[in-house]
């Protein structure tokens, strides 16, 4: 009889131990899944072109935010038409991003090479301003 009473204690002990360990598991797995959706919510915020500026312009963003940024441009901003083959003088804050972006510190030659595709790619009748903004920004890197 002693026996029997010391074994279901034994098993009521583990069976407590185990649901207290599913119960932290489950706990951690939702606390991680609540911190993962917080970058979504940042992201999802629309940001202006002056907001990537500032991302492009901080020396302290780092190669992701950097490319976040121009993600974010890419996908979101088309670069004014031209108008008689000039370009109108709201286009020159897209192309400063463009300067700033490959001016900045953290930013390689792949990162360069990506934003320099794709803005060519979006906007075919800036390819020239593009390469030129680009290679503005490269050269201020190296002062």
């Amino acid at each position: 009889m002693n026996q029997t009473l010391i074994i279901a204690i034994l098993a009521a002990i583990f069976l407590i131990i185990v649901a207290a360990l599913i119960f932290l598991v489950v706990k951690f797995k939702h606390g991680d899944k609540t911190t993962q959706n917080t970058p979504a919510a940042k992201e999802e915020k629309e940001l202006t072109l002056q907001d990537l500026i500032d991302i492009a312009g901080n020396p302290k963003s780092d190669k992701n935010d950097l490319f976040a940024a121009l993600k974010i441009f890419a996908a979101s901003f088309k670069i004014p038409s031209k108008q008689n083959g000039k370009a109108p003088s709201d286009a020159k804050a897209y192309l400063n991003f463009i300067t700033i972006l490959a001016s900045h510190k953290n930013a390689d030659a792949k990162l360069i090479a990506l934003m320099s595709n794709e803005l060519k790619k979006k906007n075919p009748e800036y390819v020239a301003e593009i390469d030129y903004y680009e290679q503005l920004g490269t050269s201020q890197r190296k002062k």
